[in-house]
């Protein structure tokens, strides 16, 4: 009997942590999709490609899991930092919007603009990442 609770006591204990590491596991994958799809973005508009920053765009928002989960983002974040998610969905969406923004630029034929746009969206990632990941 006395083994059984502390099995039980155990698990408690440890499954919260086990299912941290498997949400912090997946974020670190969405935010290295982003990552790349950011590099794709700046790649294609360093070297005027508008199929290449196009290409960015669709893995950007495919990996943009804070915009897409809406209310389900709260069981997303950091347990420390589950009050925090309208800031996190405000900053997910704002980058979707910009970088829609870009392509529109892009067919325009305002390069600068596109570069601004380019710029707002890495603005929206920083501002998450200081409120969520805690670097302010």
């Amino acid at each position: 009997m006395t083994k059984k609770i502390i099995l039980i006591i155990a698990a408690a204990i440890l499954l919260p942590a086990g299912l941290f590491a498997q949400d912090k596991a997946a974020i670190m994958k969405d935010m290295k999709a982003q990552e790349e799809a950011l590099v794709s973005i700046q790649k294609g508009l360093l070297y005027s490609s508008k199929a290449g920053v196009a290409d960015g765009v669709k893995a950007l928002k495919e990996a943009n899991k804070v915009a897409a989960l809406k209310e389900g983002l709260v069981n997303y974040l950091p347990e420390n930092k589950k009050a925090l998610y309208k800031t996190a969905l405000k900053e997910g969406e704002l980058v979707n919007k910009y970088a829609d923004e870009m392509l529109k630029k892009l067919d325009k034929g305002s390069y600068g603009e596109a570069y601004a746009a380019y710029g707002k969206v890495l603005n929206s990632c920083n501002t998450c990442h200081v409120y969520i990941r805690g670097w302010k």
